[in-house]
């Protein structure tokens, strides 16, 4: 048996580490005093800002060279502009990511004819927090649970037909012959709240973190009621809320309840467009990695009123792969339905 040297040896292995860390190198020589914009989909004041305003706040110190994160609001047709952008026109240098709207995987098979991306070729960083959307209605319009929507009617707002403010009350108005009616054009969630304030409309499809962050009053106080979850499994603290999945009866039904549910697995995530360098796609998805793990960016979370349930970039990649993996018919059936629906 031949041996070898050690001083051979452990020239070896430095030259195998070299590659590593000149690629290293010239990621940090990248970001060093740079600024990297971040895209929020909606307008400031609403949750999907509050969210990227604390990841600007933590993330750039875990990406080498830390840079500086700056916010850009690009609002509109709920989220779908963001998203476009984000595949067209943003930079593919790794200078640029993006919150997107948790039915960026839906909007892509719905709203076909709108949509200017393909889902499945953005790079997926990561997600802080994956929660179910929930029906929130007003109290003083006798809406107490599900079945009382099939026989009163109600208002809900909504940010656009790509988000899930229009999306989600459409699969409902599928499923069963609800009396939903939909008023889109609201520039965000906050804008939504106020309206339901004002007495303007009854209420919204929104995540279940953003109405117990924005709005948990309303439910401890009883001046509103959660009527319907949109998930896969029922919120823990929503334990007698119907989901949606559980109103579907037919074997088509169920398909199309199932693929609604998908933003939950999409969550609260941000995104890179195509075209990236590796070597910076994984410098900033370790960045993001640790970013979630992180003691202050978990205190500032929790402050904020959020919770965190993360998943890695590729878990991201995977579910968003997994939830847009349908036969031309399933999808043509879903797009059919859903239109004729809102």
């Amino acid at each position: 048996m031949r041996m070898v040297p050690v001083r051979a040896l452990g020239l070896a292995v430095g030259l195998a580490v070299l590659p590593h860390a000149a690629a290293s190198d010239a990621v940090e020589d990248f970001y060093k005093g740079k600024s990297v914009t971040s895209v929020v989909p909606f307008g400031p004041g609403g949750g999907y800002a509050t969210y990227s305003q604390i990841v600007a706040r933590h993330l750039g110190k875990h990406i080498p060279g830390q840079p500086q994160i700056v916010l850009q609001y690009r609002p509109g047709a709920g989220g779908i502009v963001a998203s476009n952008y984000m595949y067209n026109a943003a930079p593919r240098d790794g200078a640029t990511i993006a919150m997107v709207s948790d039915s960026v995987a839906l909007a892509s098979v719905i709203d076909a004819d709108k949509i200017k991306y393909k889902v499945n070729e953005f790079v997926w960083l990561g997600a802080i927090e994956r929660v179910n959307n929930v029906l929130g209605v007003r109290a003083d319009t006798g809406v107490k649970r599900f079945r009382d929507l099939l026989q009163t009617e109600i208002i809900v707002g909504s940010s656009g037909a790509g988000s899930p403010t229009g999306l989600l009350p459409a699969l409902l108005r599928w499923l069963e012959p609800v009396k939903i009616k939909t008023i889109e054009g609201f520039s965000g969630i906050n804008p939504i709240f106020l309206a339901i304030e004002r007495n303007e409309i009854s209420g919204a499809v929104v995540s279940w973190t953003i109405f117990k962050t924005l709005r948990r009053k309303w439910f401890d106080t009883g001046y509103a009621v959660p009527v319907v979850q949109f998930g896969s499994a029922r919120e823990k603290d929503l334990p007698n809320v119907p989901l949606a999945i559980e109103l579907a009866q037919t074997p088509q039904q169920k398909a199309v309840a199932r693929f609604m549910a998908s933003n939950v697995d999409v969550g609260r995530s941000f995104i890179l467009p195509p075209g990236v360098p590796a070597e910076r796609v994984a410098a900033l998805r370790t960045a993001f990695d640790r970013m979630v793990r992180d003691k202050e960016f978990v205190a500032d979370i929790t402050k904020a009123g959020f919770d965190l349930s993360p998943a890695t970039g590729q878990e991201v990649q995977n579910a968003v792969a997994t939830a847009t993996k349908l036969d031309d018919k399933l999808a043509a059936t879903i797009r059919d339905t859903i239109s004729k629906a809102k």
